[in-house]
């Protein structure tokens, strides 16, 4: 259920192309991500307020609404595709999601969540590389970086009961990072 929701999220923001989607689709997979993690019940300690601060503060609402911020200051287009809006980029779109979920069925070999788990995941890595890869637009470059971010972090998710707090730290910090480099080469490429 949730995975799927995961993966339709991933979908629409390539098929509907504003910059708004794009972010909303970001905050969402963020929510999502807290939804499954706090779903397989995280217990109270350290570990868990650190996936909350990653998870629910920065990649569901800080890392969206900082740069939101910064293109509604800036009045930015409308719309702003992630993907050429063609039929042969949105097919690509949807071979590597089948590739992924077939990737999936060879390196998870019995059926289950542990399978959709691994097909989302990849899929969402491989969405984002297609972002990075065919898109050289500043917006289209960060929305595909922190795709690809959250495609981490939705795998790291799928084993997250043996996963150190020193991980999931780092893994918040380089999320941090990007999001402050991200809203400051916004803010400072319209300054030119």
């Amino acid at each position: 259920g949730v995975l799927i929701a995961f993966e339709i999220v991933l979908l629409l923001p390539l098929f509907i192309g504003t910059w708004r989607i794009s972010l909303l689709g970001l905050s969402c997979q963020g929510f999502l991500m807290a939804w499954i993690a706090f779903h397989h019940g995280l217990h109270l300690s350290l570990d868990a307020a650190v996936q909350l601060v990653d998870l629910v503060v920065l990649r569901a609402i800080a890392g969206p609404a900082l740069l939101y911020a910064v293109l509604l200051r800036q009045n930015a287009p409308r719309r702003n595709d992630v993907l050429a809006p063609n039929l042969l980029s949105w097919a690509m779109a949807l071979a590597l999601v089948l590739v992924a979920f077939r990737v999936a069925d060879v390196l998870v070999t019995t059926e289950g969540d542990a399978q959709t788990w691994v097909g989302v995941a990849a899929s969402a890595l491989l969405l984002g590389l297609l972002v990075l890869g065919t898109r050289t637009g500043v917006f289209s470059q960060m929305v595909g970086a922190l795709r690809i971010e959250n495609a981490i972090a939705l795998f790291e998710l799928a084993d997250a009961h043996h996963s150190s707090v020193g991980v999931r730290m780092g893994q918040t910090a380089v999320y941090l990072a990007s999001i402050a480099l991200f809203r400051w080469y916004l803010v400072h490429l319209a300054g030119e």
